[in-house]
């Protein structure tokens, strides 16, 4: 009995997380650059594990390609391929899919939230004017020369990237290298890689998911009814 107990429960909490994560992915379909959490689970029914729960479902993030839309504006940065831009924030670093960047009074780069963008090779990365072009592989130019080059990193493993909300993520500066297949496009945004339908039969499929683990639980209580009957019965 305790091992159906368990299985109810992991079933119950599986669903509650795979709702969670879609109930995150609606929230950000309109971000910017954002990368949509996807769940499945590690083993199948638990018919075949009687002794003990089902595995804890986990989240991954799916790193597929949002579409890039041109906005003509100069600071808006956007990613073609699996790199990432890296932000300084604070003491730390994040990695963004691009995003929407504005100059501050120094002459830094940085993003809604004050992050600044980091130059190949490390340090912040500053201009002395307004006008600048960025090309493909991050080299910005000023007046027509060279004048710095962001700094476009990807993980050896995906699993390293820990979302933070929005379209960042942190990882260990171990696992992260320089991107060599990806490219800047300067004046573009990409759009987020969540597709409503898909959200709607994952929210579906975890309700289902929900209903299967309420009903275990029911089973279980009935048995256990019906237990307490009998032996009431065989006492008298």
């Amino acid at each position: 009995m305790p091992g159906l107990v368990d299985s109810a429960t992991a079933i119950l909490a599986s669903a509650e997380r795979r709702l969670e994560a879609t109930a995150q992915n609606v929230a950000n379909a309109s971000t910017p650059g954002f990368k949509r959490q996807a769940s499945f689970a590690e083993a199948m029914a638990f018919a075949d594990r009687a002794d003990s729960s089902l595995p804890a479902q986990k989240h991954f993030v799916d790193f597929t390609q949002g579409r890039l839309t041109e906005t003509g504006r100069s600071l808006d940065l956007a990613i073609d391929g699996p790199g990432l831009l890296r932000l300084r924030d604070g003491d730390g670093f994040v990695y963004a899919r691009g995003g929407s960047f504005a100059l501050d009074a120094g002459g830094l780069l940085a993003d809604p939230t004050g992050r600044v963008l980091q130059q190949a090779g490390g340090g912040d990365l500053a201009l002395t004017g307004t006008s600048f072009e960025v090309l493909q592989d991050g080299t910005v130019l000023e007046d027509g020369l060279p004048a710095a080059r962001i700094g476009l990193y990807e993980a050896s493993d995906p699993a390293a990237l820990s979302p933070q909300g929005g379209s960042t993520f942190t990882a260990p500066e171990t696992a992260m290298a320089d991107a060599e297949a990806s490219q800047i496009r300067q004046g573009f945004l990409e759009k987020s890689n969540v597709t409503m339908s898909d959200e709607m039969v994952a929210m579906m499929s975890s309700l289902r998911q929900a209903e299967s683990g309420g009903r275990v639980m029911q089973f279980y209580d009935e048995l256990i009814g019906q237990a307490i009957t009998t032996f009431s019965r065989s006492g008298q």
